[in-house]
């Protein structure tokens, strides 16, 4: 894997295998974006921007099921004492169960990225020491001093989203743009994720359905204790 420095931050390719997406079976590469006013506020996902939209993508599968069914998964000291009688089929759904329409809404996609495509990699301590510097004023203004990993993975997403706002826009003294996404490290399990800019060229490669026994889908049910239907 070839990597580069831009400005002190650490750049890195995407898999040569590319990267796979789970999306909207109608649209999976529909790609993310905030309104104005939600530029302010501390939630949102976590890279997306107002001028340009970001495709969330993963390394594998199980990257992809991790980040997407976090919202399904309940609290372990919830699960003792949540009496499944209290949730009679076919009128209730239990707590914890991933319905059979939500599998047939959804599909994946892998995506294979030009191998030129750089990526910021905001887990990498020079990054986030050269972003401290960079984005100085921007963080004085969110009462921050220094750029830590727990500000990338925490749950105030504009700090994270001016990360996103300064490696979009970006570019060389020919015009070109250095940085096409963001490579980071999801909150769960630390499986990689690339957030992918809008413009970026991509192929698709391949397109499966999400079947009961999908590859990632088993592993990531079982260690949130999800009932898959």
């Amino acid at each position: 894997m070839t990597e580069e420095t831009y400005l002190g931050v650490r750049l890195i390719p995407a898999p040569e295998r590319g990267v796979w997406r789970l999306g909207k079976a109608k649209e999976p590469l529909k790609y993310n974006r905030i309104s104005t006013d939600d530029t302010d506020l501390p939630s949102g996902n976590r890279w997306s921007l107002v001028e340009r939209g970001t495709l969330y993508c993963a390394t594998d599968l199980q990257g992809c099921f991790a980040e997407a069914l976090a919202p399904f998964r309940v609290h372990p000291e919830l699960r003792a004492i949540i009496d499944q009688g209290d949730w009679p089929a076919p009128f209730y759904m239990p707590p914890g169960t991933l319905p059979r329409d939500w599998r047939t809404r959804h599909t994946l996609v892998r995506l294979l990225l030009e191998k030129e495509a750089r990526f910021l990699d905001v887990d990498d301590e020079d990054t986030i020491s050269s972003l401290t510097v960079a984005l100085e004023p921007d963080l004085a203004d969110l009462g921050i001093d220094k750029l830590t990993h727990d500000h990338v993975q925490g749950s105030d997403r504009r700090i994270t989203r001016c990360i996103a706002a300064w490696a979009e826009r970006q570019e060389t003294p020919h015009g070109a743009r250095p940085i096409q996404g963001i490579a980071y490290r999801s909150r769960f399990a630390a499986r990689r994720c690339w957030a992918v800019f809008e413009g970026t060229p991509l192929d698709e490669a391949e397109t499966q359905p999400i079947w009961t026994e999908t590859e990632g889908l088993t592993a990531v049910a079982h260690e949130y204790g999800l009932i898959v239907l």
